[in-house]
């Protein structure tokens, strides 16, 4: 049974609530907490069927351990190991009279050993032991937990969603369940319908009589400079892979320097660990293509490498190391109006945290869009890094919330790979749909709307900040 959002603001769940604990099904239910969350999920139980074929698109096994993020009665965890196997499961729930039903239903149907409850917000709670991860909550809070799925569980784990989708992180599964459920239809204004460079937040199929499911593997952090001996009928080589990656999605290139140089364009594909990379050189294009097939642990490419040369295909083992990266520190680049904007990057914990200051933003007697905005949505890839921040909207918090008005709010994706201690990559900055602000100037008649200054450009560009301070 899970929770799922009804509107635009329900993603601000109970973030400042910090209650909670664990509980064995053996043990007492936890105490009511007295302080009521300001906003919570409403409450919407999944079909059996549907937690079925959740747990049967995330494959779950023997050796999985299965969370249940706003878990309701407890009907997924219970299935996860009772159907499935599941050497685990647990299930994170506000509502403490729905742990006291999971434990209930849990006893009933044999598998307290093997199931855990907490009462608790499932924003605060640790799930980095999870291998699969099971979502119905809304758009803005899938994209609210983004960061730190990726961040905390390890490469290959799976995340399967009820409904609602990650964003532009894409899906690697899809299914679409005919039902004659009445789900939920009510979701937030999705301000990038009809951008085909912005992901659409909401693009649920018919919810009158359809389930749509979707499944995704979580990467391994690969963005970076690779290097590795290569060994040719000409002699010795130095491979180079430059990798840009955009959550699981990847784009690079290649540098072949030795006896023969060659260069090109790499397509990649990442499953969880799993690279394979095809590089297709600039020139010659059937000769002396290369194919690599690997895996990757931490700073270490490891597996084959399949080269043509000539008309042969030579197949060798292959190892790469990764270039160090330190994206620590000021980075700036033109903003609007070639006003500089700023990200600094600091390192906490071995996290990476940012923050976004524009000094070209608007400046108002009751707000200053001016001071550094924390960048929530951060990721470090290894050797490059991958953001998003969607700007004017209130707390810059990706799980809900209103935006405000203005010319210079919308949606900031950025990736950049580190290389001899220079950021390049690429940015984009997609303004929100509609103008509130000239809507309102419209509606009141007034010939022109009120000035303001002017917007960062709009669509993708390369980008390359340059280090300015600690």
């Amino acid at each position: 049974m899970k929770r799922t959002k009804g509107t635009f603001l329900v993603g601000r769940l109970i973030t400042s609530l910090g209650l909670g604990g664990a509980l064995a099904c053996s043990a007492a239910a936890p105490g009511t907490n007295e302080a009521p969350p300001k906003i919570t999920i409403p409450y919407v139980a999944t079909r059996h069927d549907t937690v079925k074929d959740l747990l049967w698109m995330a494959g779950v096994g023997t050796n999985d351990v299965v969370y249940d993020l706003g878990s309701g009665d407890g009907r997924v965890v219970i299935a996860a190991v009772r159907d499935f196997g599941a050497r685990r499961a647990v299930g994170i729930e506000l509502d403490a009279k729905l742990v006291q039903e999971s434990c209930e239903h849990a006893a009933e149907a044999g598998v307290s050993d093997r199931v855990e409850f907490i009462h608790g917000d499932l924003f605060t709670n640790d799930f980095s032991a999870a291998s699969v991860v099971v979502l119905y909550l809304g758009h803005g809070a899938n994209l609210g937990l983004r960061a730190q799925i990726i961040r905390t569980l390890q490469p290959g784990a799976r995340v399967v969603s009820h409904g609602f989708g990650m964003g532009e992180w894409t899906k690697d599964k899809t299914l679409d369940v005919r039902t004659p459920f009445l789900g939920m239809h009510s979701e937030s204004f999705n301000e990038f319908r009809g951008n085909p460079d912005v992901p659409d937040f909401d693009e649920r199929r018919d919810r009158a009589n359809h389930d749509t499911l979707a499944a995704w593997i979580v990467p391994a952090p690969v963005a970076g400079v690779w290097r590795g001996k290569v060994r040719t009928q000409s002699g010795e080589h130095e491979l180079k892979l430059t990798l840009h990656q955009q959550l699981s999605g990847l784009s690079g290139s290649f540098q072949l320097q030795g006896p023969t140089n060659l260069e090109g364009a790499v397509r990649a594909d990442l499953w969880g660990s799993h690279l394979r990379c095809w590089c297709i050189p600039s020139q010659n294009w059937i000769p002396n293509q290369m194919w690599i097939d690997g895996h990757v642990n931490d700073d270490t490419l490891s597996g084959g490498l399949r080269m043509f040369q000539n008309t042969n295909a030579v197949g060798f083992e292959w190892v790469a190391h990764r270039d160090k990266a330190d994206f620590t520190g000021t980075w700036e680049w033109p903003g609007a109006s070639n006003a500089p904007v700023q990200f600094k990057i600091e390192r906490r914990a071995g996290l990476l945290n940012a923050t976004y200051a524009d000094k070209n933003r608007e400046k108002t007697p009751w707000r200053d869009d001016t001071r550094p905005v924390p960048v929530l949505d951060l990721y470090d890839f290894g050797g490059g890094l991958y953001f998003t921040l969607l700007l004017g909207r209130e707390g810059n918090d990706l799980r809900g919330g209103s935006r405000r008005i203005g010319s210079q709010n919308g949606w900031i994706v950025g990736e950049a790979v580190m290389e001899d201690g220079t950021l390049r990559g690429t940015i984009a900055f997609f303004p929100y749909k509609d103008d509130p602000e000239r809507l309102i100037s419209q509606l009141f008649k007034q010939t022109q709307p009120p000035e303001r200054k002017t917007a960062p450009p709009s669509g993708r560009r390369d980008w390359q900040p340059k280090r300015v301070g600690p």
